[in-house]
């Protein structure tokens, strides 16, 4: 899947931002990234943050498949205007629109 400029600053943004506050993160931007699975795959700690990054409208039939996902992973799904939740996510703890 080809991502666009906005999707790419957006990925970009999340992962440098991660990055600053320890985590490790993976990023699926390639040739082998399908539309189901997860932009981001994030790691701090025993912390397992699987991350859809999303751009554009919301769309209620676009979210992600977070059910088939095991509950001890977190799961969120973001659009730019999150950012806020965003830097609670990653700052500290779980909530502030991740499940887990």
């Amino acid at each position: 899947m080809k991502l666009g400029l906005a999707q790419l600053e957006w990925n970009d943004r999340v992962t440098t931002q991660a990055r600053k506050l320890g985590w490790q993160a993976y990023t699926q931007i390639g040739a082998n990234s399908r539309p189901g699975d997860p932009s981001l795959i994030l790691t701090r700690g025993p912390r397992v943050l699987l991350v859809w990054l999303r751009t554009g409208r919301r769309l209620p039939d676009r979210q992600p498949p977070v059910e088939r996902f095991p509950d001890s992973m977190e799961t969120a799904c973001w659009w730019p205007e999150d950012w806020p939740r965003v830097l609670g996510a990653l700052a500290g703890g779980q909530g502030s629109g991740v499940r887990g």
